[in-house]
């Protein structure tokens, strides 16, 4: 059986006739088989022109998840709701068959990760979460200590402003505005030593200041990028101190080559975004 179809005590969820029926079906079907096509076209870092060739794919999901995202959502919700009235303690029941899962199907496998890779910065914040983190229980304890309460509303103000956002670019068309910009820019930046698309430096940035001389960003792609900004020094305001105090705490459980590593990308990206800035 597929590992959703298995059972052990507790509620019980039918994937198929939720999420592949209905308003889901096309979402899930068309999402898995872009996902499975994916795996095999991106098999290292992708070029330009991998990317502008792939957009019409980005914008066709796009479009349909425009169309069908909401009522599949409310197809889900509809599907918890049931699950809840039949069973008062359905959410625990869940967390614990997926506990059960995890420990039966996975846990050796993140282990065995985690130890093979000690030293390096995923295998030392794999360890430092698991050595956390033994049980669901485990979670739900850090969860209540660190959450409060104007964190629990903030999280969800921002979830109707992420709701608010999707809305509005689906009505104002904005799949197939920025599809047009990301196909016309991709095309642009692939040549001569300009390929990767992790590269933004040297003549990737030449050329992507030409390409800028004579186009700009489509107006609802850049009033997202603005209202992500404000969200962005919003955390910063009001939860940098603790972003601080928690980055500190994971920096002293890693290690010195882990340290370095992360230091070492850290300066990476700060290069490739001082020359897209």
């Amino acid at each position: 059986k597929h590992w959703y179809q298995r059972r052990v005590r507790g509620p019980s969820f039918d994937f198929e006739s939720v999420l592949l029926s209905g308003e889901c079906r096309a979402l899930v079907r068309q999402g898995a088989c872009y996902g499975i096509r994916a795996s095999t076209y991106y098999t290292d870092v992708p070029t330009y022109a991998q990317l502008a060739a792939d957009v019409p794919n980005f914008a066709a999901l796009g479009n349909l998840a425009c169309k069908k995202a909401a009522g599949c959502f409310d197809q889900l919700r509809a599907a918890f709701d049931g699950c809840v009235a039949g069973n008062a303690n359905f959410v625990r029941d869940a967390v614990a068959r997926a506990e059960f899962l995890y420990n039966q199907d996975l846990a050796s496998i993140v282990n065995d990760f985690a130890d093979q890779n000690s030293g390096s910065l995923v295998g030392d914040l794999l360890g430092m979460a698991l050595n956390q983190f033994s049980s669901a229980q485990d979670i739900e304890e850090f969860l209540n200590m660190h959450i409060t309460e104007g964190i629990s509303a903030d999280a969800a103000a921002a979830a109707e402003e992420a709701l608010a956002i999707a809305r509005e670019w689906c009505a104002s068309g904005c799949t197939d505005k920025s599809a047009k910009f990301l196909a016309g820019i991709f095309s642009h930046m692939q040549g001569g030593s300009c390929s990767l698309a992790n590269e933004f430096c040297g003549e990737c940035a030449d050329r992507a200041d030409s390409w800028f001389t004579n186009n700009q960003l489509p107006c609802c792609v850049e009033s997202v990028i603005q209202k992500g900004i404000e969200a962005y020094d919003y955390v910063l305001e009001n939860y940098g101190e603790a972003i601080s105090d928690a980055a500190a705490a994971v920096e002293a459980g890693l290690s010195e080559t882990a340290i370095a590593e992360a230091q070492a990308i850290g300066a990476r990206l700060e290069n490739e975004f001082n020359c897209v800035a």
